[in-house]
């Protein structure tokens, strides 16, 4: 669940100074085989098997000390859990994984298994991905066979105020509705954007979270008599938007009974857990397009009577995890260019791009200036590939914005195209507000360059008055969903997160800060602003 940018008397001691991030490789890619094609052609005709599972990793899966059953008491110091999650999902048998409060370790997690990784969309896989250039990291292809394609997202809605505890301090029914369609659904909105359309494509979309929400499928009146807690049914409303666009909860499809199976995922404890909790099932593995569920999972600490894969004590985190096992069809993959990075670091370091082609002989993925039509400034030939992957200099490139192309050299013509954005190693995030002064009310506009382009980095607003706050002082927040160049406006009806001052902010002065993946560390500030009376 997690108290969502919670700071912990640990993590308030983060360091503010922009770190300078390196460009990690891809995995290694899967050897050619020039009758693939063929076979694949051949096995697409029957359903593939794929196994998908939802893990809250906990604060990066590092700030749990197992030993203690605490906080780790030096930041990002235990990683300890963050190998036992790589033993669970191991030992899970799942073949794709959407990972909630990664933190930076989406890569070192799928490191750690000799995986694949979409650090944007935060999602492993044991499959080859493709990361769209335009999904906004809402999601990513995996290829599970070559040239086909299943969608995975993943998300993680706001924790607080938290319904449950809502229902059990004697809200009533319509209030608790009213919190949970103005908080939860509106969170979904990016995914409804972009989902139901894939799905619709005939592509099998798969959606994972920590959804910090109770499912309309356990909250029945049957429930309502049998659990103490649960004093009425309930249509959650967030579980209940995703079923009206389309998508089926694959749990309660092979365990109807929430009264007999009722599958609690919050909690297996942690440091966050209160000591008298109120068990939900709260993560959830959805499925939507052409996919039938064949098994669904529970993972969890020994001695918990629902889990069906169990491990020692301490479960390595405040969730238990969901793995579900689908036969599938996959889609005909699009022909694409995937950058293992889209922010480049110029220097000794190449840019991995991995790519689905129409293998023709003269095919060659290329790097030219954003917009230019001119000749390639470098490129790789794909050697008559429709998958693989290539790897592109980055040494003495200019700093700017580039594409990163598809090329057919026999015909010239462009096939696919991604951006990426090159800097020196000694560059900085930079940012700055719109204006200097604004008064109570007015619009804040922020603007901010050379962001990691993850979908969970996020730009705060800062009391700066004559000391500047930490990082547990933010106010108001928004994300900036992958963009590594781009703007924010903080208005009335924005949608500005959970648990932040309440709109406007009060006369004084701030600053602006962009933190990295959801976490706490700060890449840049900006110059102090004024808020006056009106």
């Amino acid at each position: 669940m997690r108290s969502h940018r919670f700071v912990g008397p640990f993590l308030a001691t983060l360091s503010l100074t922009a770190g300078v991030l390196v460009a990690a490789p891809l995995a290694a890619p899967v050897a050619a085989d020039p009758g693939a094609s063929t076979r694949t052609a051949q096995r697409v005709l029957a359903p593939v098997r794929v196994s998908v599972m939802t893990q809250n990793i906990f604060y990066g899966g590092d700030d749990y000390d197992l030993a203690t059953g605490d906080f780790c008491p030096v930041a990002n110091g235990c990683p300890k859990a963050l190998h036992r999650l790589a033993h669970v999902i191991k030992v899970s048998g799942a073949d794709v994984v959407g990972v909630q409060e990664a933190e930076q370790n989406t890569r070192r997690l799928a490191d750690l298994l000799g995986w694949y990784s979409s650090p944007r969309a935060h999602v492993i896989s044991r499959f080859p991905i493709l990361d769209p250039p335009h999904s906004e990291g809402v999601f990513t292809y995996v290829e599970p066979v070559p040239g086909r394609v299943i969608a995975v997202a993943n998300t993680h809605l706001p924790s607080t105020p938290y319904g449950p505890y809502r229902v059990r301090a004697g809200w009533s029914r319509q209030r608790v509705l009213h919190l949970e369609r103005t908080l939860r659904v509106p969170a979904l909105k990016p995914v409804l954007a972009k989902l139901p359309r894939l799905a619709k494509k005939g592509v099998p979309v798969f959606l994972t979270g920590d959804f910090n929400s109770p499912s309309y499928l356990d909250w029945t009146p049957a429930a309502a008599k049998e659990r103490k807690l649960v004093p009425y049914s309930l249509k959650w409303p967030a579980s209940k938007t995703l079923a009206d666009a389309g998508f089926r909860d694959s749990y309660r499809e092979i365990h109807p009974d929430p009264v007999k199976d009722p599958g609690f995922t919050w909690s297996p404890g942690g440091p966050e857990t209160r000591k008298y909790d109120f068990s939900d099932r709260i993560d959830w593995v959805l499925h939507s397009g052409p996919s039938t569920a064949v098994s669904s999972k529970l993972l969890g600490e020994k001695g918990d009577h629902q889990a069906d894969i169990t491990f020692h004590k301490p479960y390595p985190s405040d969730h238990r995890g969901v793995v579900s096992t689908f036969d599938v069809t996959p889609a005909r993959a699009p022909i694409m260019v995937s950058p293992g990075n889209r922010r480049v670091i110029t220097g000794p370091h190449r840019l991995h791009v991995r790519f689905h082609a129409h293998g023709l002989p003269g095919e060659v993925v290329g790097l030219r200036p954003a917009g230019s039509q001119h000749r390639l400034l470098r490129q790789a030939n794909a050697r008559g590939r429709r998958d693989g992957v290539v790897s592109i200099r980055t040494a003495h490139l200019r700093p700017g914005r580039y594409d990163v192309v598809l090329r057919d050299s026999a015909t010239g013509r462009t096939e696919a195209t991604a951006p990426v954005w090159v800097y020196r190693a000694s560059s900085r995030s930079q940012l700055r507000s719109d204006r200097h002064t604004y008064r109570v009310g007015e619009p804040i506009r922020i603007h901010w360059t050379r962001a990691q382009g993850n979908n969970l980095d996020w730009i705060g607003l800062f009391p700066c008055h004559r000391v500047c706050g930490g990082v547990s002082t933010y106010l108001d927040y928004l994300y900036t969903h992958t963009k590594v160049v781009g703007s924010v406006t903080f208005q009335k009806g924005a949608y500005l997160g959970e648990g932040t001052e309440p709109w406007p902010l009060p006369p004084g002065r701030y600053v602006a800060r962009l933190l990295l993946d959801d976490g706490y560390q700060s890449l840049g500030t900006s110059p102090r602003f004024r808020v006056v009376g009106r």
